[in-house]
């Protein structure tokens, strides 16, 4: 169903804010430019919306870029926003639509997409669910996707593709939304929690940064020592030896042993957080 919206308009906004929008679908997946919490903020806490420069780019030279796929395939492709007429809480805002061939476009204007594209001949993660969100919304036939980017005579280059609907890929993807949707929507958390799981991922990844280069680091003075235990400059190298130990997980199920209950430790219980 066509929606009689102006992309980029207050009204559109607004309106953007009550659906699952096919350029959120790279967040909701784990591959975008937020984190799923990232997004749940932005939709459910009034966050700010992340636009880098290449999207304000994107915005700019969009016109060109459908004029030129106009041209290049004989189509009449023109913006157009869509909600799904299977799933009103899913709507998708087209670069273009031709009504008379039922194909769509995407358009982006990134030079590391750019070179992405030229290298592997399809689009990167996040806009490959961007398109098949589009597909289930629009039920359209056909995509063309197209890249651009100022090359090295200051004019836009353009390469475009084909992209083909995965129904399997779109079903993960209504399963993504759905999970997004219950875990987060009628979750009803203070501005504390919010900094807390900023701080936190960013902790996280930092110490996920630093872990690789310490394994990194070990292994080179590991390299460095030769197999030969000794201490130098702060740094011990050591050897360690485990003596041989009794599977007796695989001994039972092999030999269908019981274990009585009294040989039974007690539970515990434990609480944890876990980044995702």
């Amino acid at each position: 169903m066509i929606i009689r919206l102006e992309q980029d308009s207050p009204e559109w906004l607004e309106y953007r804010k009550t659906k699952f929008n096919a350029s959120e679908a790279g967040d909701v997946m784990g591959v975008g430019f937020n984190k799923p919490y990232q997004l749940a903020q932005i939709k459910y806490q009034g966050k700010q919306v992340y636009q880098n420069e290449a999207m304000r780019q994107g915005k700019e030279y969009e016109g060109q870029i459908r004029d030129y796929v106009n041209q290049k395939y004989n189509l009449s492709l023109s913006p157009v926003v869509i909600c799904s007429d299977r799933d009103s809480r899913f709507s998708a805002s087209l670069d273009g639509y031709d009504i008379f061939t039922d194909a769509f476009c995407e358009i982006k204007f990134s030079r590391n997409e750019y070179e992405y594209f030229k290298e592997h001949g399809k689009p990167s993660e996040k806009y490959f669910w961007q398109i098949q969100h589009q597909f289930y919304v629009s039920e359209a036939k056909k995509c063309l996707y197209a890249v651009g980017f100022i090359g090295d005579m200051f004019e836009i280059e353009v390469e475009v593709i084909e992209v083909e609907r995965d129904d399997k890929a779109i079903k993960k993807l209504i399963k993504a939304w759905n999970e997004f949707e219950a875990t987060y929507k009628n979750n009803d958390l203070d501005n504390e929690w919010l900094e807390l799981s900023d701080e936190l991922v960013e902790a996280m990844e930092r110490k996920r940064e630093l872990e690789d280069k310490i394994e990194q680091l070990k292994a080179r003075v590991l390299e460095k020592a030769g197999e030969v235990e000794m201490k130098a400059y702060g740094l011990t190298i050591y050897k360690t030896e485990r003596k041989p130990s009794y599977d007796y997980k695989s001994y039972c199920e092999h030999s269908g042993a019981i274990i009585p209950d009294e040989y039974l430790k007690a539970g515990s219980v434990s609480w944890g957080v876990r980044v995702c």
